[in-house]
């Protein structure tokens, strides 16, 4: 029997196969056994320490912090926004005292009470004796009216008795009583002179007539 002859198909993949034998033979023969390993985990390593400590010139700088500037007003008390604390006490004439709902309201004439050389000065530019006698002199060229609620509990003193007669050494009454004095058989005596008024807060809290001899 004549056996096959090998077609070249065959030959080629018998050729390649001995090549890649070959090849693989070699790399084994070749490969040293002291080779490195990569250096992967050093390079980790370093990137790590990169990210917890930053280079000097890429930490951030505090700037310095400017003083806080003073206000013009600190440590002064605001006496127009504090209630409790007077905010004026002024010469005025009694023109009116009421009750409304319970509450007395004062209608008043806000006036300037001088003495000594701004009393004389005062007198002489408009014609009065000067010095004025007893050393005061009252000037009243603003005849604006203002009304004023009284604080509840105020008392008034006063230099006038209940018969008209002066009490230089003052006596405090009643706020009710005071009011019914005013409108009584003596009223013009308890209007006769000025009261001192201390007003917070748009509400009268003191009253004190001053004595003229």
């Amino acid at each position: 029997m004549t056996q096959p002859r090998p077609t070249q198909r065959t030959f080629v993949a018998l050729a390649v196969l001995t090549a890649v034998l070959v090849v693989a033979a070699t790399a084994v023969l070749l490969w040293p056994d002291d080779i490195a390993e990569p250096a992967i985990p050093e390079m980790a390593d370093s990137a790590e320490a990169t990210i917890a400590a930053p280079p000097n010139d890429s930490e951030p700088v505090a700037s310095p912090t400017a003083p806080e500037s003073a206000s013009p007003d600190a440590g002064t008390a605001s006496v127009e926004n504090d209630p409790l604390t007077p905010s004026e006490r002024l010469p005025a004439i009694i023109v009116s005292a009421r009750t409304e709902d319970g509450t007395p309201i004062l209608t008043v004439d806000y006036i300037q009470f001088l003495t000594g050389d701004e009393a004389a000065t005062a007198a002489a530019e408009r014609g009065d004796e000067s010095p004025p006698p007893n050393d005061y002199y009252i000037v009243n060229d603003n005849t604006r009216l203002r009304e004023f609620l009284v604080q509840e509990g105020v008392s008034v003193v006063t230099v006038v008795q209940d018969d008209g007669t002066s009490d230089p050494s003052g006596h405090a009454l009643p706020l009710t009583d005071w009011i019914e004095r005013l409108s009584g058989p003596a009223g013009s005596a308890f209007t006769s002179s000025f009261y001192w008024l201390t007003v917070s807060s748009d509400t009268i809290t003191t009253i004190e007539q001053q004595y003229l001899p």
